[in-house]
C-alpha cells in the first residue's frame, strides 16, 4: 500500500468492504476466474479521494482479483481492457463477472 493508504487498509471499514466484495464475487477473480485474494478499487484510490466513501468504500467501486491480475492492473500492464478476459483458447471475451 502507498504510505497515505496504510492506515485506511488497516481500518475496520475497509476490512468489512473488502470481505463484502470477496463474498459478492464468490472469491473469484473478475478477470481470470482464479481464486481471488485481492480487492481492487476500480476508480483508483488516491490521497485526494481516500476520505470519499463513495470511492474508498463503495462496493460498486470494488472488484475481486487474484494476486496476478491485481499486480497487472496496479502496474498498468493489463493484457486486455477492463471488462474482458482471455478464455481457455486465448481469445478475448467479455468478462462474466459473478454478481
Amino acid at each position: 500500500a502507498k504510505p497515505f493508504a496504510i492506515k485506511f487498509y488497516q481500518s475496520k471499514q475497509w476490512r468489512s468492504a473488502r470481505a463484502e466484495a470477496l463474498r459478492r464475487d464468490h472469491y473469484t477473480c473478475c478477470d481470470c476466474y482464479d481464486r481471488a485474494t485481492e480487492v481492487h478499487h476500480i476508480i483508483e484510490l488516491t490521497a485526494e479521494n481516500i476520505h470519499d466513501n463513495s470511492i474508498a468504500l463503495n462496493i460498486d467501486n470494488l472488484e475481486s482479483l487474484c494476486w496476478h491480475c491485481h499486480d497487472k492492473r496496479t502496474k498498468g500492464c493489463s493484457d486486455v481492457i477492463s471488462g474482458y478476459v482471455f478464455d481457455e483458447s486465448g481469445q478475448v471475451v467479455p468478462s462474466q463477472r459473478n454478481t
